[in-house]
């Protein structure tokens, strides 16, 4: 059955998720995410691409992008490049990534906004750290004036209105999701860990961050 087409966005942005074959692990030790972000760097500034936000987990990535019609051009370098090294590095040969991307189209400032709260989220809702703040390989604390050149933040600060309205809206809704995480598991937090499909739908309920965002559309 044929694939159906990518939908364009006229804002040019997206939201794109990158997961490995079979979940398996990709991010084993620091040279893994150094080399990745050293790859993502060098695709963004050859295809033009802006980066609003990023998250590197140890088996997905999650980018908040905007691209003028070359992001298939963009994702089949960027994984491409890592993969060839990669498979080098551990003497593997083979698919890293799951062959199609997903990409959704960012249209409204409501579904821009809800984007960043979600993937700089993401560590915490799979329990690898209690706020966005103590993730390293994510973009939330370019927000905060950590120098981050691989990340433009003043287009979400010129969105929210100003740098303080974003980073209210962000404490906020991170508050909001806190309460969320904390008071729908009964294990303990140092050994809870849930996956990307429970973390969405806690999100929802907090954010109503439309259905086609179900990660088992993936």
């Amino acid at each position: 059955m044929p694939r159906k087409p990518r939908l364009i966005s006229p804002s040019g942005i997206y939201h794109v998720i990158l997961r490995s074959v079979n979940q398996q692990l990709i991010f084993e030790d620091l040279s893994d995410y150094q080399k990745f972000i050293y790859i993502l760097s060098d695709c963004k500034n050859k295809y033009g691409i802006d980066i609003y936000a990023y998250c590197i987990m140890d088996n997905h990535i999650h980018l908040l992008i905007k691209s003028n019609n070359n992001l298939a051009s963009f994702f089949q370098s960027l994984g491409s490049r890592f993969v060839r090294w990669y498979n080098d590095k551990y003497n593997r040969f083979g698919h890293l990534f799951q062959e199609r991307y997903f990409s959704r189209i960012v249209e409204t400032k409501e579904y821009f906004m809800n984007t960043l709260i979600y993937i700089h989220n993401n560590p915490v809702a799979a329990k690898t750290c209690r706020f966005p703040s103590e993730y390293y390989w994510s973009s939330y604390n370019a927000y905060y004036g950590q120098t981050n050149k691989l990340v433009d933040i003043n287009f979400s600060y010129e969105l929210a209105g100003s740098k303080e309205a974003l980073l209210q809206y962000f404490a906020q809704k991170n508050k909001e999701l806190d309460s969320i995480y904390e008071s729908s598991y009964d294990v303990p937090k140092t050994i809870r860990h849930i996956t990307d499909e429970d973390a969405l739908e806690i999100f929802k309920e907090t954010t109503n961050l439309p259905s086609t965002f179900e990660i088992h559309n993936i």
